[in-house]
C-alpha cells in the first residue's frame, strides 16, 4: 500500500512496531516470568494481567475531550506519561534482596496501575483515527500489515528476551529487558508525531450527557450483538498468554528462556498467515473467517485440556505446531474482529460506542484472570486437574461466542461453507503459482483449465452469488 493511498501509512507502521517492542514485554510472557521471580504465585499474575484491561474505563470519560484537543495531541500526551512509567519497573530488579515479595508485587503493580491509567485515559482516540484515516476497503489490510509489524517486533523480542535471560535470570538482566522497553517506547513517539491527524467529524462531538449518548448507542440492534459475542469471546480468551505461561513454567516445570522461544514459535505462525489474511478478509467478509478461526481456537483449546490432562506430552513436536496453528489462528480472529468492530458501530457517535466496546471488554478482560488467579489454587483435583478445568472452560466460551456471532449482521459477507473452500484452497493455488504450473494442459479438456482452478473458480461464483441480506451464514 503506497502512502500516496494511505496517508501516513509508514509513520502509523514504525509507530506499531517500536510500540510492540515496548508493551510486548510490559504485557507479555517476560512480566509474568517477572512476577514468579519476584516471589508472586497464581494470584499475583491474575492481578497483574488485569490491571491494564480494567484500566480501559477511563476511555468512556476522555471521548468529551478528544474532539477538543484532535486525535494526535491526546495520543502524544498519554504515550509520552505512560512511558516514563517505566523507569519504576527498571529499577524493581535490583529490591529483590531487600523488600519482601509482597512489597516487591505491590510496587509492581503500582507501576503498571500508573502506566495502564494513563494509557486508557488516551487510548479512546486510537480507533477512531485509524477510522479516520483508513478507507473501508483497506482496512482488512491495513490491520494485516500493522499486525506484521506487531508480531516481527514481538518475534524479536522474545528470542532477544529469552537470550538475555537466559536459564537463570539476574537483577540485571531483567532490569536490562525492561530499559529496552522503555528506550523503544520512548522511540515510539518520534513517529506517533508524525501520523497525520484529520480534524474530528461533527457527528463526534458529544452534545449530549454521555449516559444519554451510551443509550442511543445501544439502541442499535447489530451493534448490541456484536458487542455480545464481543464479551463472551473477551472472556473466553483473557489471560490465556499468562496461565498457559504459568502452567508451563510451574506444572510442566519449563525453563523460562524455553517458554519464551515457544512464544516466538507463535509469532512465526501470526506473521506466515498475515500476509493474506487481510485481503481474504476484505473480500470474503470478517464474519465468516472468524467463525472458521473460532472452530480452530476450539481445537486448539481442547489440545491444551489434553496436555494438562497428561495424555499429550509436553515435547516440541507437539508444542510446536500447537503454537504455530494457535498464532495463524488468533492472527487471522484479530484482523477480522477488529474490521468488523468498525462496520458494526454506529455512525452517530461512534467514538462512544467504539469507546463502551474497548471499555466493556477490557472490564471483562481485566476480571477473567483476576478471578482465575484467586480460583485457580483453591480447585480441586478430582475429574479434571486446575488447569484442564481453565482450558476447557476457554473452550466453551470459545464455543458459545461462534453461536453469537451467527446473528451479527454484515453487509456482503459471503457464505462460511464457500470462505472455507476458498481458504483450503488458497495454499494450493500459491504453491502451484510458486512451482510455475499451468492449469491448462492438452490432456484437460480444452481450455476448461485444471481441477483445482476450476473448483476455486466455482467458490467464487457460489460466493458471490450467495444472498446474505439476512446475516446468517
Amino acid at each position: 500500500m503506497k502512502d500516496s493511498d494511505f496517508p501516513g501509512r509508514s509513520a502509523l507502521y514504525l509507530f506499531q512496531s517500536f510500540n510492540a517492542l515496548s508493551y510486548s514485554i510490559v504485557l507479555g510472557s517476560p512480566i509474568v516470568l517477572f512476577t514468579t521471580w519476584l516471589g508472586g504465585g497464581s494470584e499475583a499474575v491474575g492481578m497483574v494481567t488485569a490491571i491494564m484491561p480494567f484500566l480501559t474505563i477511563m476511555q468512556i470519560p476522555s471521548t468529551k475531550y478528544i474532539p477538543k484537543w484532535g486525535y494526535r495531541r491526546v495520543m502524544l500526551a498519554g504515550w509520552t506519561a505512560r512511558t516514563m512509567m517505566l523507569l519504576g519497573i527498571v529499577f524493581l530488579p535490583f529490591f529483590r534482596e531487600i523488600w519482601s515479595s509482597t512489597l516487591l508485587i505491590g510496587t509492581l503493580v503500582f507501576c503498571l496501575f500508573s502506566w495502564s491509567f494513563l494509557r486508557g485515559m488516551t487510548n479512546a482516540s486510537w480507533l477512531p483515527w485509524i477510522r479516520a484515516l483508513v478507507p473501508e476497503e483497506r482496512r482488512g489490510r491495513y490491520f494485516a500489515g500493522e499486525q506484521r509489524y506487531i508480531q516481527l517486533m514481538t518475534l524479536i523480542i522474545l528470542i532477544f528476551s529469552g537470550v538475555i535471560l537466559g536459564r537463570e535470570p539476574n537483577a540485571w538482566r531483567f532490569s536490562l529487558l525492561f530499559l529496552i522497553s522503555f528506550a523503544t517506547g520512548i522511540t515510539s513517539l518520534r513517529f506517533l508525531s508524525r501520523i497525520p491527524s484529520p480534524p474530528v467529524p461533527k457527528e463526534e462531538h458529544i452534545k449530549d450527557s454521555l449516559l444519554k449518548t451510551i443509550l442511543e448507542v445501544l439502541r442499535h440492534k447489530n451493534y448490541r450483538q456484536f458487542l455480545y459475542f464481543a464479551l463472551i469471546w473477551t472472556v473466553a480468551n483473557a489471560g490465556f498468554d499468562a496461565f498457559s505461561v504459568l502452567f508451563l513454567k510451574r506444572e510442566a516445570g519449563m525453563a523460562e528462556r524455553e517458554i519464551l522461544w515457544l512464544g516466538a514459535v507463535g509469532s512465526v505462525g501470526m506473521i506466515s498467515v498475515l500476509f493474506f489474511a487481510g485481503g481474504f478478509s476484505d473480500k470474503w467478509g470478517s464474519r465468516p473467517v472468524m467463525k472458521i478461526c473460532l472452530g480452530g481456537t476450539v481445537v486448539c483449546q481442547l489440545v491444551w485440556v489434553f496436555l494438562a490432562q497428561g495424555y499429550f506430552p509436553i515435547s516440541p513436536p507437539v508444542m510446536i505446531p500447537l503454537y504455530l496453528v494457535f498464532g495463524c489462528v488468533r492472527a487471522t480472529i484479530w484482523i477480522a474482529n477488529w474490521r468488523l468492530t468498525l462496520i458494526s458501530v454506529p455512525r452517530s457517535a461512534s467514538m462512544v460506542a467504539l469507546a463502551l466496546y474497548s471499555t466493556s471488554s477490557g472490564i471483562l478482560a481485566g476480571a477473567t484472570p483476576l478471578a482465575w488467579g484467586f480460583v485457580l489454587d483453591r480447585i480441586p483435583v478430582n475429574f479434571l486437574s486446575p488447569f484442564g478445568y481453565y482450558f476447557l472452560f476457554a473452550a466453551l466460551l470459545n464455543l458459545l461466542a461462534f453461536l453469537i456471532l451467527m446473528r451479527v449482521q454484515e453487509d456482503n459477507a459471503k457464505h462460511t461453507l464457500n470462505v472455507a473452500l476458498a481458504l483450503f484452497q488458497q495454499p494450493m493455488r500459491s504453491i502451484l503459482q510458486m512451482i510455475g504450473y499451468s492449469p491448462k494442459s492438452e490432456e484437460t479438456a480444452g481450455n476448461n483449465g485444471s481441477y483445482p482452478e476450476r473448483a476455486l473458480d466455482a467458490a467464487d461464483t457460489r460466493a458471490e452469488k450467495s444472498d446474505n441480506c439476512s446475516g446468517r451464514s
